[in-house]
């Protein structure tokens, strides 16, 4: 592998190097059949997750609960529940994302994580599935940061790993990461495998676009 044009990768967790979709999808209708919300399949959450929990639930809840922060922050913490408690059902990395991330490190790159999750959720993920010292930083939603793709988090990242924004790649599954990587100065690749698609990726203006997880290594590689 020649030296790396990308000194740093920055990833997405869910829909990007993780398979989350149906314990989150499980949680969240546990949480609409709670409280007597409609449901919805599966595949409808590709749509409805990535901007944290709390727009989750902002999501799910019937319009005229809209506002309500009382019957809002308590499914909120049902939510947070169940999702602890199942978490690890159906989770499992995309096919091919660990012989990358592994080619990645090999090569001198740097790793790490930026998502949405709630960061007490991401770490015990991102640990149980790729190994404590894969990612230099796992970095999920904290209080006092707006979720992504608002600038402020990721280069809060940035700067804990002293890295250069132009040596550093975004790579995500969504608009959302797109607009993430672009508000912070970094080029984005679009992972097409996600929750969203190429589509949607495209549209969003990402400066790669991706079919399967090796592919990354030209792109890191080659630029």
């Amino acid at each position: 592998m020649s030296t790396p044009v990308f000194s740093h990768v920055i990833f997405d967790l869910d829909g990007t190097i993780l398979d989350t979709l149906e314990d989150l999808a499980f949680a969240a209708n546990h949480t609409c059949e709670l409280f007597g919300w409609p449901t919805f399949p599966v595949h409808a959450y590709r749509y409805k997750v990535g901007n944290g929990m709390e727009r989750l639930v902002e999501r799910i809840a019937p319009a005229e609960f809209a506002g309500d922060a009382t019957v809002l922050g308590r499914a909120l913490a049902e939510l947070r529940s169940c999702y602890e408690e199942h978490k690890y059902d159906h989770t499992k990395p995309y096919e091919g994302v660990i012989d990358m991330l592994s080619a990645l490190r090999t090569s001198g790159v740097t790793l790490a994580v930026l998502t949405n999750k709630d960061h007490t959720a991401a770490t015990p993920l991102v640990d149980r599935h790729f190994g404590a010292g894969c990612f230099q930083l796992v970095q999920g939603h904290i209080e006092g940061y707006e979720p992504k793709p608002a600038a402020p988090i990721t280069l809060h990242v940035l700067e804990q790993l002293d890295a250069d924004p132009k040596r550093t790649l975004y790579v995500g599954d969504s608009n959302v990461d797109v607009e993430t990587g672009h508000n912070a100065g970094l080029r984005v690749t679009g992972a097409a495998w996600g929750f969203r698609g190429r589509d949607e990726l495209e549209a969003a203006g990402a400066d790669y676009i991706i079919d399967a997880p090796a592919q990354l290594i030209d792109i890191v590689c080659e630029g």
